[in-house]
C-alpha cells in the first residue's frame, strides 16, 4: 500500500504535513494551518497537475516559501518508488501548466526519470468540498472550455501549419492544371482533325485548280494554234529551204577548192598538208554549225540573246529575283499565323473601346518607346496588318515555290547558255584556225590559184555567215513553234479541252474565268490550312508541355521530403506506370483529396471554436443559475447533451440517488433552467433547482460527481490518490455515513489506489473508541498537529 514521507523546508510560515501513512482508506484531522491541504497540493504537483491553476496569487506564495523538498512515495504497483528532489526556484510564474523539468530531480526505483514516466504510474486528485453541484458542474464545464481555449490559442499556429503543408501539394498540382489535359486532348483531336479536313479540300481544290489551269492553257494553246501555227509551219519550210540551198552551195564551193588545188602543188607533200587542213576546215566548220545551233537552242529557251554580256546580265538579274523570293518565303509561311495574331489582337483592342477604354494608357512609354493608347495600337496594327496583306497579296507558298522553281529553272538555262557560249565561242576560234590553216596550205600553189582560192574561201566565208544567220532564225523558230500549243496540233488540243471541261463541269468559254475565281478560293483554302496546322501544331506543342510539367509535379511529389505525408496517404509510385489519362485522372483525385482535407481542417477548426463559445455561454448560465434562453446556436445542443451525460453519470449510484433523490431514478438536468429532473418510486417525475439541495446534499454530489470523472480516464494511473478535502464543515452525520459508505464500497472494487479525507481537528472529540485510542491521537497532534487513521463510521 502507498505510503507518502516529505522532507521540506520553508520560511515564512508555510507547513507541510511530513507523511501520509499507508492506509487505503485514511482519514487525516489537524490544527488549521498545519498543512495538510499543502501536502496534498505538493504531491500533485510532483505528479504533473496543476493545482494552483485558478489561483496565481496562492502559486507565487507557495513558489517563494517553499526553498527546498524531498518526496517520496513508496508501496506503487509490484513495489516500485517514486523520489522526488525539489527545487523552487526554478519553477515558472505562472501556474497554468504542469512543471515538468523544471520539478526538479527525478527518480523511479533509483533511476532518473522524469514527469512523463510519473504521469502514467501515479496521479493525485485534489477534491475540495467548499462546491455546490452548481460550481461543480460550472466548474467542470470551465475546465473543459479551458481546454478548448488552449487547443485553439494554438490553433493558428497548427492549422496554419497543416494549411500550408496542403496548400503547397495543392499549389504544385494547381499550377500543373491537370484537369485542363481532357480539353487540350479534345482541342488537338479538333484541331487536327480539322487541319486534316481543310487539307484533303486543299488537295482536291489543288486537283480542280490543275485541271483549270491546263484547260486554260489548253485553250490558249488551240487560239495559238488556229492563227499562227499554219504561218509558223510555212517560214520553218522556207528556212530549212535555205539552209539547204547554202549547203549545196558551200558544197559546191568545196569541190571548186578542191578542183582548183588539184595538181597544182609543187610536190606530193604540200599537196598533201592541204588536203589535211580541207578536212580540219571541213570538221571544224561542222562543229561550229552544231555549236551555234545549239546555242540558239538554249538561247532561245532561256529568253535571252547568245551575247555574253546580256547572258551574264541575266543571270545576276536571275539570281537576284531568287534570293529575294527565297528570303520571301518564311514570311509567306508566318503570314497566315501573323494574321490571325494581329486579328486577335484588334479584336480584343475594339472590345475595349466598346468599353469605353480608347484613351486609356496600355503601354507606358520610356523615352526609348512611345505611350501606346487602346486605340492607337489598334490602329497602328489594323495599318500593319494592311500592309502585311498588300506585300503578300497571295498567301499561297505553293505559288510562291512555283515562282522560286521556275527562276531556279531560268538561272539554271542561263548558266547552261554561258557555257554553250564558251563552247561555241571555242569552236568558233579553232574554225578560224583551220581557214588560217587552209590558207598556209595554199601558199604552195601558183599566184591565180592562191587568189582563187582567196577568192572561194572568201565566199565559203559570207556562205557561213548567212547560214549561221538562217539557222538562229530557224532554231529560235523552231523554238517559238515546239511552244505553240505545247507541241499539239489543234484537233488533238480541242479534244483534249473537250475533255477537261467535262471532267470539270465548265463551259470551254468560261475556263479563264472559272480559273481565277477558283484560283482566289484555293488561296483562300491554303491560307486556313496553314493556321489550322500550325493551331494543330502550337496544341499538341502545348498538350506535350502541359504532360512534362505534370511528370515534373510528380516527381515532386515523389521524392521532395516536406510531401512525405502524401507518400503516406496515396501511393504516388504507382504514376509511373499509367497511362496518359489514367494519370491525370489520378493527378486529379489526389488534388481533389487536398480539397475535401482542406475543408475538413478549417472545419474542425471552426467546430472547436464554435464548442469553445457555447461551452462559455453555459459555463456562465451555469455560475448565475439562469441558464439559457437566448435563440441556440448550432453547438449548444451538442455541449448540453456532452454535460447531460456527465450528469447522469455522477448520479448513477443508488447511494448519491439514495441521499438525493431518495432512491428515484434516471436523473438529469436541463441546462437551460438549472433544474435536475428524476423519476421518484411511483414513477412520478420530479423537478428541483440546483440551488435547492441541502449543503450536505450538495457535498455529497459534489464527492460522487468528481469520483465519477476520475472513474471516467480513458488511460488511468497504476496508482493513484485521492484527497477529499474540507468536508467536516459541510456534511453532516447523515450524509458524513454516506459518503463513508460509499468510499468503503469503492474500498473494495479498487486496487493500488488510496483515498485521504482530510478534516480539521474536532474539539471535544467523542471518546467512544476508548481512553488510549484517545490518548495516541492527542500524543500525534502534540507531536506533529494532525493524526492519521482508518476511516470508518
Amino acid at each position: 500500500m502507498m505510503r507518502v514521507k516529505i522532507e521540506s523546508e520553508s520560511r515564512r510560515g508555510l507547513r507541510i504535513i511530513d507523511e501520509i501513512p499507508d492506509i487505503t482508506l485514511c482519514r487525516i484531522q489537524g490544527h488549521n494551518g498545519i498543512g495538510k491541504t499543502n501536502a496534498i497540493k505538493l504531491l500533485s504537483l510532483c505528479a504533473g497537475g496543476t493545482p494552483f491553476r485558478d489561483n496565481s496569487a496562492s502559486w507565487l506564495s507557495f513558489r517563494s516559501q517553499l526553498t527546498s523538498a524531498r518526496v517520496k512515495v513508496s508501496g506503487l504497483r509490484d513495489g516500485e518508488t517514486i523520489e522526488w528532489d525539489l527545487d523552487p526556484s526554478n519553477w515558472p510564474d505562472s501556474p497554468a501548466a504542469p512543471l515538468d523539468d523544471l520539478i526538479g530531480l527525478v527518480r523511479i526505483n533509483g533511476q532518473s526519470a522524469n514527469l512523463r514516466d510519473v504521469y502514467d504510474l501515479f496521479r493525485v486528485y485534489h477534491i475540495v468540498a467548499a462546491e455546490t453541484p452548481q460550481n461543480v458542474l460550472a466548474s467542470r464545464v470551465l475546465e473543459a472550455q479551458r481546454d478548448i481555449q488552449g487547443w485553439d490559442t494554438e490553433r493558428a499556429i497548427r492549422v496554419n501549419a497543416m494549411d500550408e503543408r496542403i496548400a503547397a501539394a495543392r499549389t504544385l498540382i494547381v499550377q500543373a492544371s491537370p484537369e485542363r489535359v481532357p480539353t487540350e486532348i479534345a482541342a488537338v483531336k479538333e484541331s487536327v482533325q480539322r487541319a486534316s479536313l481543310l487539307t484533303e479540300k486543299r488537295d482536291r481544290a489543288s486537283s480542280r485548280l490543275a485541271l483549270l489551269q491546263r484547260a486554260k492553257q489548253v485553250s490558249e494553246h488551240l487560239v495559238e494554234v488556229r492563227g499562227q501555227g499554219p504561218e509558223m509551219d510555212a517560214k520553218l519550210d522556207t528556212l530549212r529551204r535555205q539552209l539547204e540551198h547554202i549547203e549545196r552551195q558551200k558544197e559546191e564551193l568545196n569541190a571548186k577548192i578542191a578542183e582548183a588545188s588539184a595538181r597544182q602543188h609543187r610536190d606530193a607533200e604540200a599537196e598533201r598538208k592541204f588536203t589535211n587542213a580541207q578536212r580540219y576546215l571541213d570538221r571544224h566548220d561542222r562543229a561550229a554549225r552544231d555549236a551555234r545551233t545549239a546555242l540558239d537552242m538554249i538561247a532561245a529557251s532561256a529568253e535571252v540573246e547568245p551575247e555574253r554580256e546580256i547572258i551574264e546580265i541575266a543571270i545576276r538579274e536571275a539570281s537576284d529575283n531568287l534570293s529575294t523570293l527565297t528570303e520571301r518565303l518564311p514570311k509567306v509561311h508566318a503570314a497566315p499565323l501573323v494574321l490571325e495574331v494581329l486579328d486577335d489582337l484588334i479584336s480584343r483592342l475594339v472590345q475595349a473601346e466598346s468599353e469605353n477604354l480608347g484613351e486609356a494608357e496600355l503601354l507606358e512609354g520610356n523615352g526609348q518607346s512611345p505611350t501606346w493608347t487602346v486605340s492607337g495600337l489598334r490602329e497602328a496594327m489594323t495599318e500593319q496588318r494592311e500592309q502585311l496583306v498588300q506585300r503578300t497579296p497571295s498567301a499561297d507558298a505553293a505559288q510562291l515555290n512555283d515562282d522560286i522553281n521556275r527562276t531556279r529553272s531560268r538561272l539554271y538555262s542561263l548558266n547552261q547558255a554561258r557555257e554553250t557560249l564558251t563552247e561555241f565561242e571555242e569552236a568558233e576560234a579553232a574554225l578560224v584556225r583551220a581557214k588560217e590553216r587552209l590558207r598556209a596550205a595554199a601558199e604552195g600553189l601558183p599566184e591565180q590559184t592562191a587568189r582563187t582560192l582567196d577568192d572561194l574561201l572568201e565566199s565559203r566565208n559570207e556562205l557561213d555567215q548567212e547560214a549561221a544567220k538562217v539557222q538562229t532564225r530557224h532554231a529560235r523558230l523552231s523554238h517559238t513553234r515546239e511552244l505553240l500549243g505545247g507541241g499539239l496540233d489543234e484537233q488533238t488540243l480541242s479534244v483534249e479541252l473537250a475533255q477537261l471541261c467535262k471532267e470539270l463541269g465548265v463551259k470551254a468559254s468560261r475556263v479563264h474565268s472559272q480559273a481565277a475565281v477558283e484560283a482566289d478560293k484555293f488561296e483562300e483554302i491554303v491560307r486556313s490550312e496553314k493556321q489550322a496546322v500550325q493551331q494543330a501544331e502550337r496544341a499538341q506543342q502545348a498538350l506535350e508541355k502541359h504532360k512534362e510539367e505534370i511528370n515534373a509535379a510528380i516527381v515532386q511529389l515523389q521524392e521532395r521530403s516536406e510531401f512525405q505525408w502524401i507518400r503516406e496517404t496515396v501511393d504516388v509510385s504507382k504514376l509511373d506506370s499509367m497511362d496518359s489519362d489514367a494519370k491525370v485522372a489520378a493527378f486529379c483525385s489526389i488534388a481533389d483529396q487536398l480539397d475535401q482535407a482542406r475543408n475538413r481542417l478549417h472545419k474542425i477548426s471552426k467546430s472547436v471554436q464554435g464548442i469553445g463559445s457555447a461551452l462559455s455561454k453555459l459555463q456562465n448560465g451555469l455560475q448565475t443559475a439562469t441558464g439559457q434562453h437566448d435563440e441556440e446556436p448550432p453547438y449548444d445542443p451538442l455541449v448540453r447533451h456532452w454535460l447531460g451525460g456527465e450528469v447522469r453519470r455522477w448520479f448513477d449510484d443508488d447511494l448519491v440517488r439514495q441521499a438525493l433523490f431518495d432512491g428515484g431514478t434516471d436523473v438529469r438536468l436541463d441546462p437551460r433552467s438549472m433544474s435536475v429532473f428524476w423519476t421518484n418510486r411511483a414513477g412520478e417525475e420530479e423537478r428541483r433547482p440546483l440551488t435547492g439541495f441541502s449543503s450536505g446534499q450538495q457535498v455529497l454530489a459534489y464527492t460522487q460527481a468528481q469520483i465519477a470523472k476520475i472513474d471516467s480516464e480513458e488511460l488511468p494511473a497504476a496508482n493513484r490518490l485521492i484527497a477529499l478535502d474540507e468536508f467536516g464543515s459541510f456534511l453532516d452525520w447523515k450524509n458524513m455515513s454516506s459518503l463513508v459508505n460509499l468510499l468503503q464500497l469503492r474500498k473494495s472494487q479498487t486496487s493500488k489506489e488510496q483515498i485521504v479525507v482530510i478534516l480539521p481537528l474536532e474539539e471535544g472529540k467523542d471518546q467512544r473508541n476508548g481512553g488510549e485510542f484517545i490518548n495516541e491521537q492527542m500524543r500525534s497532534l502534540e507531536d506533529r498537529g494532525y493524526f492519521a487513521e482508518e476511516l470508518s463510521q
